[in-house]
């Protein structure tokens, strides 16, 4: 057969075994389509992960005993 891993990564990237207007359509789709869908998807994930963790001020301050102020009854 001949056909290889790389021969096939090959063939579905370029929509054919030559580049020709399949291979112009193909990239064009997945500048204007995959790429910000992908990167979409990171995006909210870091935004998601930052909230999560308390946002970008890092945590919260710690409190000496001796600056407790009792509770009023």
């Amino acid at each position: 057969m001949g056909m290889t891993p790389y021969n096939d990564v090959r063939f579905a990237l370029l929509g054919g075994s030559i580049v020709d207007s399949n291979a112009l359509i193909r990239a064009y789709i997945w500048h204007c389509v995959a790429i910000p869908i992908v990167a979409s998807a990171f995006m909210i994930v870091h935004f998601w992960r930052v909230r999560k963790d308390g946002g970008i001020s890092g945590p919260s301050p710690m409190m000496l005993e001796k600056e407790i102020k009792p509770e009023r009854p």
